[in-house]
């Protein structure tokens, strides 16, 4: 048995999902916290980590393929040519890994943040760029990062889940 990529009709990754684990198959469909607007409102969604894609731990026999290939949601199987392509165990395992437990990614704890600890932004518009914690974790999950910019200093919010710590300010 291996992992597979599977490629999902756009939107259709949990109706994928409820198929493959019906018919038996072990799926994994990581998942991440969003912020999304709903009118006025900001709000909490789990969101695919790859969307348009889940994986499968089957093994690679034509039987097999063709009942994931021909499962409602689903496009294809990545194969090459007419050969299933295997997902290393490793990658699966960093995946498990960074999402956590219950297939998704938890929210980062506020002692993870303290104030003065440096950041790097993984997502957004200052993704790439590094801070200094200015205020840690708020109630909605917001870290205050000091940047600079343009050759000055500014802060913005960031969600804690888009922040990697770096170490002390200093250090």
């Amino acid at each position: 048995m291996q992992w597979f990529a599977v490629n999902t009709k756009p939107k259709n990754e949990d109706l994928a999902v409820a198929h493959l684990e019906a018919k038996g198959v072990e799926v994994f469909l990581p998942k991440i916290p969003v912020r999304r607007k709903r009118g006025s409102k900001k709000v909490s969604l789990m969101e695919p980590l790859f969307p348009g894609y889940l994986f499968v731990h089957i093994a690679p026999v034509t039987k097999l393929v063709n009942q994931v290939n021909w499962t409602p949601g689903v496009r294809r199987l990545l194969c090459a040519g007419d050969t299933p392509v295997p997902v290393p165990d490793a990658a699966i395992d960093l995946i498990r890994q960074r999402v956590g437990p219950r297939d998704h990614q938890t929210p980062k704890p506020e002692r993870e943040f303290p104030t003065g600890s440096r950041v790097a932004i993984r997502h957004g518009p200052f993704a790439g760029l590094v801070g200094i914690i200015e205020k840690p974790v708020s109630g909605r999950g917001r870290v205050r990062v000091l940047l600079e910019l343009l050759q000055r200093q500014m802060t913005v919010e960031v969600d804690a889940v888009d922040l990697d710590r770096l170490g002390l300010a200093g250090s």
